[in-house]
């Protein structure tokens, strides 16, 4: 009688256990899933961030080119 119950005890415990399993696989799989949901949008806010750098450094380049040239311009009119 006390195997039997010793026995419908583990039984009990083990499907506990693996309910507890379940849930836990299932909590990893959800972290995984929003982990590559993160990665994707890093690597498009990152792909984002150099475009933009780059579209500033083309904007600083040219108001460098007009600088100069507008320098150019002032020290050929007090040539003048």
């Amino acid at each position: 009688m006390i195997d039997e119950r010793a026995y419908e005890l583990l039984c009990c415990q083990l499907g506990l256990a693996n309910e507890e399993k379940a849930g836990l696989r299932k909590q990893v799989n959800e972290l995984i899933a929003r982990l590559k949901v993160l990665e994707e949008s890093n690597k498009e806010n990152s792909k984002a961030l150099v475009d933009t750098i780059n579209e500033l450094s083309v904007t600083v380049e040219n108001y460098r080119k007009e600088m100069e040239l507008m320098r150019k311009q002032l020290e050929a009119k007090d040539e003048v």
